[in-house]
């Protein structure tokens, strides 16, 4: 197929799916009304709907940008509820672990 039979062949695809959205009709009854291949309007319809949901997709990837780290040594935890536990070294993880359980 030709690039231009098939841009024309989706571009008429394209309209029909469009019309059918803003008609208020099932599938079946659109396809009868415009003399299409029922099974073939409905291919078409999954075909736009998917190539739709892909342009609009956002991606789930948020940025992330590194603490300004504060001047004393070791890592700090901060919590949801504003505690802060910092000075985390490997030697005290077992306290950390300890506290976590309690808060």
């Amino acid at each position: 197929m030709a690039a231009t039979n098939h841009t024309e062949h989706y571009s008429f695809w394209e309209k029909h799916v469009t019309a059918w959205e803003a008609s208020g009709l099932n599938q079946k009854a659109y396809s009868n009304k415009h003399g299409l291949r029922y099974s073939a309007f409905g291919y078409w319809v999954r075909k736009l709907r998917r190539k739709a949901g892909a342009e609009t997709k956002q991606s789930s990837f948020v940025p992330v940008m590194p603490a300004k780290m504060p001047s004393t040594a070791g890592l700090t935890l901060s919590l949801p509820n504003g505690l802060e536990i910092r000075g985390i070294e490997t030697q005290n993880l077992p306290v950390v672990k300890q506290l976590l359980e309690v808060l």
